[in-house]
C-alpha cells in the first residue's frame, strides 16, 4: 500500500473532483446513530471509475471488533454509529489503511483508488486520498476535549467537566466551599445538559443542570472512564433535548482486547497551600486535607466479542471554613460557652464513584451494552461565616444509573435503542437534634451574631424512574441523511421540605435568661406533612434531515417537540380555605393582580404543548479540500421546569412555619423596642416557660394546627417552558499545517425563566405606598393566612458574543495548545441564578441591566509540552474581565431606593486570573509486571497566588432621615473576605498503568 504523499498518480484536484461527482450524497452524513458516535466514508474508484459491490471493513484496532459495508453503485461506502477510538479500514480483506483515530462525533473520509477495476486481477491496493476533518452537524459550535488533555491538564478536582471551559462562552466555576457547576453564556447552570453514551443526565428536580450537582464538592462521573468528551454551546442537532445552554457529549473508556489498568493517588494539606483571606485575619491555619485515589481495568472477556471496563474513584476532603462572629464581637467579648463555637473548622466530605460497562458484538451487524453507574456521597455543609458546625447540614448524595443499549446497523439504516433505570437522590439532615439558638444583637436591625444548636434544614429531593430512548437512521435516498427517534421517560418526583425542621430560639446576646422569639414548623394534622409527589411522564420526538444541496453546500434541518406532564401541578387543587380568602380579600380588588391565574381547581391546567423547536445549520466550504468552511444556523431548545420550584405549591401549605414572642424579663424590651421580646401578654406574645424548649411544650402553643397565618404559594395555571433561540454565523479552517482557527458570532435570548414574586398588596390595591418605589408590603399578607407568592415566567436573557478559538495539537510534536476568547455583551432583567423577586411587582419592574456572573471578556489557553529528561508539563491559564454586580442604592430616601449594577473598582481590570502548571514524570516499571508504567506529579494550581475575590459589599448607601443629607456607604465595592477558586496549592500524585 503506498501512502498519499508518494502517490502521484493523480493529483490532490482530480480526487476531490471525484468526490464531488460520485458521492455528493456522503459528504454532509455527518450525523450519527447516537449522540458523540463518529462515522467513516469515502469513495472507491478504479482509474476514476466508480466501484460497486466491494466490501468495506472497519476493524477496532482495541477490541477487534469489525463492521462491513458494500459499496453503492457511484462507489461509496459510510460506517456509522461508531464507537470513537482506532479503526483500520480493510477492503476485500486486502491490505489495511493507515490507522484511523475517530473522536467523539466526528466524521471521517477516507478514499482509496485501485490499480485495476474489479474484474480484473486486484494484487494492490493504492491509497491516493485521505481527507480527516472534523465535520460540524448543522452548523454547531463545538469543542473537543482529548483524552490527553483530561489526563494531563492541571486541575483542582478529578472533575472531567473542569476542562469544558477550553470552549469559548463555557465557565466552569468552583467556589470557596468546593462545590462546582458549568454554565454557558448569561444562563444559570440549569440550562446544561451532559450526555454520557448518548444519554442525557439531567437534573428533573433540583438546580445544576446535572443530577448531583447542586451545591455539591463531588464530581458526576469518575474521569478515568471517560474517554473525551465535545462541548457544543448552541446549534446541535434535532436529537438534543431538555437543554438551552450547553451541551456536554461524552463516550466513555472500553475494554479492548488486552488486559489493562491502572491506580492513582492524590494528595494536599494545610501545609501545601497558602493562607486564605479569613486566615490571614487570624494569622492561623484551618486544618485541611484532600485525598482522591482510584482504580480502573478493562479487558476481554470473549477475545474480539465481549469486553468489560470497571472503574473507581474516591473522595476524602476535610476543607477549612471559618466561624466568624458578626456585629463586632470575637471571642473576647463573647460568653465564655460561646467561644468553643468560633474559629476555623473543617468541612469533611466523602464520595465512591464506580463505573461499569459490558460490550458484546453479538454479530457484525448487532452490539449489545450494558453500563452502571452509582454515586455515594456524605458532606457537612451549611457551615461558616456565623453558623457554627452544630449548626450545619449533613447531607447525603446518591445516584444510581443504568443504561441497556442495543445497536443494529444494515447496509442502509442503523438502529439504537437503550433503556434506562435512574435513581437519584439528595437528603439534607441538621448535623446535630435538639433545638436551634441564634443570638442576635439588639440593634435596630435585630442582626444575627452566631448560630449553633440544631439546623433548620431538613429535605429529601429525588428522581427515580425508567425511560426508553430510540434513534434510527435512514441513508437510502440520495443526497440524504435521514435521522428520527422518539424518547419516553416515567419518573417519580419527590419533594420534601420540612422546615424549620428543628426549633429556632433566638436570644438578646446581652440577656441570655430566656429566649426571646421562637419559630418552628409543624406538619397540618390530616392534611399534610410537607412532603409532594409526582409522576412525571416525559415525551421526545424528532426527525432531523442532513441534506447535501450542493457539492459544497451541506443543510441540516431538523425539528423536535417535547410534550411533559406532571401529576402534582396538573391536579393540584388550591385549598378551600385558601381560595375563600383570596377571593375575599378586598386588598386585590384594585390591584393588578389577576388572582383566578393562579387558583386551581385540580381540572384548569393544561400540560405546556408549544415546545416545537426547528433547527437550521448549514456548512459551506468555500476552498475545494475544506480547508476553510462557513457554518452557521437558527434554532430554538426548550428546557424544562424545576420540580423545586412547583412543588412548594404543595409543601408550604402542609407543613407551616410558627412564631411566637416572649415576655421574658429582658430588661432592654423597655429601651430598645426592636428588641424581640414582647408585653403585654396577647396573641403573638407568651410568658416565657422553660417547657417551651421541649416539643411538648411547644404543641401547647398550637391551640388549632389549622395552618392560620402560613406562607401560601401558588403557581401561574398556565406556566410555560423556558426556552432560548439561537443564531450563529462563522468560519473555520487551517491557518496551516499545525494551527486550526475558528471564529464565530453568537447571539441567544433566552425567555420564560422561572421566578417568585411576592403576591401581597396594600389596602388600596397598589404594591408600593403611594409616591414610592420601595418598600415591599410584607405586613399586609393574606387575611387569616400569611403572605403570597406567586409563581410565574419572566427571567430574560440576551446575549451576544464573539468566539474566537486555535488549536495546534500536539499529536506526534512535543507540544501542543488551545486558546479560547470570548467577548460577551448581556443583558437580562434579574441577577443571574436568583429566583426570588420580592422588591417589585413583576420581574419586568426590575428593568434590564448587564448580566452578573459573566465577564465581558475572558481568554483561556492550556498548553502541553515534552521537556527534556522526559518531563511532560502543562498549564493553564484563565483571565477574566471584571463581573457586574448588583448593588441597592437609598441615598436618595429610604422608600426610593434601586438597584443598580457595578463593576468594582477595587481590584483593578481583571477580575479573575488563575495560572495552573503540572510536571510529571513517568518511569517504565516492566520488571514489575510487562507495559507497565509509575507516573509522579507535581500539580501547582494559582502559582502566582492570585487574589480572585468572590463577593463585594453591595450596599452603595442609605439615607439619614434627621438631617436629610445623603450617607453614602464608604465599604461599598470593597471585597468580602470570599474566594472563587483556590490559593496557591500544590498536589502530589503517583499513577500506575499496565
Amino acid at each position: 500500500m503506498k501512502s498519499t504523499l508518494t502517490s502521484k498518480r493523480f493529483s490532490k484536484k482530480i480526487l476531490v473532483s471525484l468526490i464531488c461527482t460520485a458521492s455528493i450524497s456522503l459528504l454532509p452524513q455527518t450525523v450519527s446513530a447516537q449522540i458523540g458516535s463518529a462515522s467513516v466514508h469515502g469513495v472507491i474508484a478504479a482509474q476514476m471509475v466508480p466501484q460497486q459491490g466491494l466490501e468495506v471493513v472497519a476493524k477496532n484496532v482495541d477490541n477487534g471488533y469489525t463492521f462491513r459495508a458494500v459499496t453503492q453503485k457511484d462507489g461509496t461506502y459510510v460506517f456509522k454509529g461508531l464507537s470513537p477510538g482506532k479503526y483500520q479500514i480493510l477492503l476485500q480483506d486486502k491490505k489495511s489503511s493507515e490507522v484511523v483515530v475517530l473522536k467523539v462525533g466526528q466524521s471521517v473520509s477516507l478514499n482509496f483508488e485501485l490499480e485495476k477495476p474489479v474484474d480484473e486481477k486486484v494484487e494492490e491496493i493504492v491509497v491516493i486520498g485521505t481527507q480527516l476533518k472534523n465535520k460540524n452537524v448543522g452548523g454547531e459550535i463545538d469543542t473537543t476535549v482529548s483524552l490527553e488533555q483530561i489526563s494531563k491538564l492541571p486541575q483542582t478536582t478529578r472533575n472531567f467537566l473542569a476542562f469544558a471551559d477550553l470552549a469559548p462562552g463555557v465557565q466552569f466555576q468552583q467556589g470557596q466551599d468546593g462545590s462546582t457547576s458549568i454554565k454557558a453564556g448569561a444562563q444559570s447552570a440549569n440550562a446544561v445538559n451532559v450526555f454520557i453514551d448518548g444519554v442525557g443526565q439531567k437534573n428533573y428536580v433540583l438546580k445544576g443542570g446535572v443530577t448531583g450537582q447542586d451545591s455539591s464538592r463531588g464530581n458526576p462521573f469518575p474521569q478515568s472512564a471517560i474517554g473525551e468528551y465535545k462541548v457544543i454551546t448552541q446549534n446541535y442537532s434535532a436529537e438534543y433535548d431538555q437543554i438551552s445552554s450547553a451541551a456536554i457529549v461524552a463516550v466513555t473508556a472500553s475494554g479492548t482486547n488486552e488486559f489493562h489498568g491502572g491506580l492513582f493517588y492524590d494528595f494536599s494539606d494545610e501545609g501545601m497551600r497558602k493562607m486564605t483571606l479569613s486566615e490571614m485575619e487570624s494569622h492561623k491555619k484551618v486544618p485541611s486535607e484532600q485525598k482522591q485515589y482510584g482504580v480502573h481495568v478493562g479487558g476481554p472477556i470473549i477475545q474480539d466479542e465481549m469486553h468489560f471496563f470497571f472503574a473507581y474513584e474516591g473522595k476524602d476532603n476535610s476543607d477549612p471554613k471559618d466561624v466568624i462572629p458578626s456585629g463586632g464581637y470575637t471571642s473576647s467579648n463573647l460568653p465564655a460557652f460561646l467561644q468553643t463555637e468560633i474559629g476555623g473548622r473543617s468541612a469533611t466530605f466523602k464520595e465512591d464513584l464506580y463505573f461499569g460497562k459490558i460490550d458484546y458484538l453479538m454479530t457484525e451487524e448487532q452490539k449489545l451494552g450494558l453500563a452502571v453507574k452509582v454515586r455515594k456521597e456524605t458532606e457537612l455543609t451549611n457551615i461558616g461565616g456565623v453558623s457554627s458546625v452544630s449548626y450545619g447540614t449533613d447531607k447525603k448524595n446518591d445516584e444510581t444509573r443504568i443504561d441497556l443499549s442495543h445497536n443494529w446497523r444494515m447496509d442502509n439504516w442503523l438502529n439504537d435503542f437503550h433503556l434506562i433505570w435512574e435513581d437519584a437522590a439528595y437528603n439534607p439532615r441538621p448535623h446535630t437534634s435538639g433545638i436551634g439558638k441564634i443570638y442576635k444583637n439588639q440593634n435596630s436591625n435585630w442582626d444575627t451574631i452566631l448560630n449553633t444548636g440544631a439546623g433548620p434544614d431538613y429535605q429529601e429531593k429525588s428522581q427515580k424512574g425508567w425511560g426508553l430512548q430510540e434513534d434510527f437512521t435512514y441513508m437510502a435516498i440520495s443526497s440524504h441523511v435521514i435521522k428520527t427517534g422518539f424518547k419516553f421517560k416515567s419518573i417519580d418526583l419527590v419533594a420534601a421540605e420540612q422546615q424549620p425542621y428543628s426549633p429556632q430560639f433566638e436570644y438578646n446576646i446581652d440577656y441570655l435568661d430566656a429566649p426571646a422569639t421562637v419559630s418552628w414548623g409543624a406538619p397540618l394534622s390530616t392534611i399534610g406533612n410537607g412532603s409532594a409527589e409526582a409522576n412525571n411522564k416525559q415525551y421526545g420526538i424528532y426527525v432531523q434531515d442532513d441534506w447535501s444541496a450542493t457539492d459544497r453546500l451541506t443543510i441540516n434541518a431538523g425539528v423536535r417537540w417535547d410534550y411533559e406532564r406532571s401529576d402534582n401541578f396538573l391536579n393540584y387543587k388550591t385549598p378551600d380555605d385558601v381560595v375563600t380568602a383570596l377571593q375575599n380579600w378586598s386588598n386585590l380588588q384594585n390591584s393588578d393582580l389577576h388572582i383566578n391565574d393562579f387558583i386551581s381547581t385540580g381540572d384548569n391546567r393544561k400540560a405546556f404543548t408549544n415546545a416545537w423547536q426547528p433547527r437550521v445549520g448549514f456548512t459551506y466550504n468555500l476552498t475545494e479540500d475544506s480547508d476553510a468552511v462557513m457554518f452557521g444556523g437558527v434554532g430554538r431548545a426548550y428546557d424544562r421546569n424545576l420540580f423545586d420550584n412547583l412543588q412548594v405549591e404543595t409543601t408550604k401549605a402542609t407543613f407551616p412555619t410558627y412564631s411566637r414572642k416572649f415576655m421574658n424579663g429582658d430588661p432592654s424590651v423597655n429601651i430598645n423596642p426592636n428588641n424581640r421580646s414582647c408585653s403585654p401578654v396577647g396573641p403573638d406574645c407568651v410568658l416565657w416557660d422553660p417547657i417551651y424548649l421541649t416539643p411538648e411544650g411547644l404543641n401547647q402553643l398550637l391551640t388549632t394546627n389549622t395552618g392560620a397565618g402560613r406562607e401560601v404559594d401558588l403557581v401561574n395555571n398556565k406556566l410555560k417552558t423556558p426556552y432560548s433561540d439561537q443564531f450563529s454565523l462563522g468560519v473555520r479552517g487551517s491557518l496551516n499545517d499545525d494551527w486550526k482557527a475558528e471564529v464565530s458570532l453568537s447571539r441567544i435570548v433566552s425567555k420564560d425563566g422561572f421566578a417568585w414574586l411576592l403576591g401581597n398588596r396594600r389596602v388600596d390595591g397598589q404594591f408600593f405606598e403611594s409616591g414610592k418605589n420601595w418598600g415591599s408590603p410584607w405586613g399586609d399578607g393574606i387575611p387569616g393566612f400569611g403572605s403570597l407568592l406567586i409563581g410565574v415566567n419572566g427571567i430574560e436573557t440576551k446575549t451576544n458574543s464573539l468566539f474566537i478559538k486555535l488549536e495546534k495539537p500536539k499529536q506526534d510534536s512535543n507540544w501542543g495548545a488551545t486558546i479560547a476568547y470570548t467577548y460577551s455583551d448581556s443583558t437580562s432583567n434579574r441577577k443571574a441564578g436568583e429566583i426570588y423577586s420580592f422588591d417589585y411587582p413583576t420581574v419586568d419592574a426590575y428593568g434590564v441591566h448587564p448580566s452578573t456572573d459573566l465577564p465581558r471578556q475572558r481568554l483561556v489557553i492550556a498548553g502541553l509540552a515534552d521537556l527534556p529528561m522526559g518531563i511532560d508539563f502543562s498549564a493553564k491559564l484563565n483571565l477574566q474581565t471584571r463581573e457586574t454586580f448588583y448593588g441597592t442604592d437609598c441615598t436618595a430616601g429610604d422608600n426610593v431606593c434601586v438597584y443598580r449594577t457595578f463593576k468594582p473598582d477595587t481590584i483593578g481590570v481583571l477580575g479573575y486570573r488563575q495560572l495552573d502548571v503540572a510536571f510529571s514524570k513517568t518511569i517504565a516499571t516492566g520488571t514489575w509486571l510487562q507495559s507497565s508504567n509509575l507516573t509522579l506529579r507535581l500539580d501547582i494550581l494559582n502559582l502566582t497566588n492570585a487574589v480572585n475575590h468572590d463577593g463585594f459589599e453591595d450596599w452603595i448607601g442609605g439615607y439619614k432621615v434627621a438631617d436629610q443629607v445623603a450617607d453614602p456607604n464608604p465599604n461599598f465595592q470593597k471585597p468580602t473576605n470570599a474566594l472563587a477558586g483556590p490559593t496557591r496549592t500544590v498536589k502530589l500524585g503517583i499513577k500506575w498503568d499496565w
